[in-house]
This record gives C-alpha cells, structure tokens and sequence, in this order.
C-alpha cells in the first residue's frame, strides 16, 4: 500500500489528508500510523479526509479488514480523531471501508463515507462548525 499524507495548518477542510493507494496491507497501515503520529502536530481531535478512491480491495475479506483496523483502534485510543471523512466512489470500495469503518465503533466513531470529495468536504465543516 502506498499513501501520502499532508498536515493542513489550517489551510484545507480537514487537519490532515491522506491518499490511500494500491492493495492495502498492515505494514502499510503501521506505516502510516507510525509517520502521521510521529509528526509534532498530531493530536487528539483532528479532522481527517481520506481518499480511498486508488486504494484497491478487490480480494480483501472480513478478516483483512478486521486485522487492518486494529492499527486505527490503538491509536484512536490515544488519540481519538474529531471526525474523519472517508472517500470511495465505487460500491465495492464503499462496502468495503463501510465495514473497516464498523470495525472502528461505526458511526460512533464519527466517521462517515462518502462517494465524492465535495460530500466529504461539507461533512467535515459542519463538524468543525459544530465543535
């Protein structure tokens, strides 16, 4: 799995975005947690967009996504996120982090989905404007 992610000082709709790309794996996930949290501006109740839109699940099961999430639920422990906007535009990709999403406390865990950037975006200011 590949990402990038940027710390957005105030500048964007969200604290920190990330892209997800290619097949993802849990080094990858370790990876990306490990630099995002290493990172002196991270802290608890940021706001995340994360496009999934190239990320590619095609073969990843229940028990992939369950492993995958683990990574999000340790540091959602320490650091619990303000909210977190998810991309997938496609029905599997949606499926898919719609799941990885429950594994993380569902709803409960102030992440949503959407199909498109635009969706996400609104999603994340009202979130802002309401805390």
């Amino acid at each position: 799995m590949e990402f990038e992610f940027e710390f957005r000082d105030g500048d964007g709709p969200a604290d920190i975005e990330e892209t997800l790309r290619g097949v993802p794996t849990e080094d990858g996930f370790r990876l990306l947690n490990e630099r995002v949290t290493s990172d002196p501006r991270f802290r608890a109740g940021l706001t995340i967009l994360v496009d999934c839109s190239a990320l590619n699940t095609t073969g990843v099961s229940s028990e992939d996504l369950q492993r995958l999430s683990q990574h999000m639920v340790m540091r959602d422990w320490d650091y619990p996120p303000g909210a977190v906007a998810f991309i997938a535009p496609d029905e599997e990709m949606f499926n898919k982090i719609q799941e990885f999403r429950a594994h993380l406390g569902g709803s409960r865990s102030n992440r949503q989905l959407f199909r498109n950037r635009a969706d996400a975006v609104a999603w994340l200011e009202e979130q802002t404007a309401e805390s």
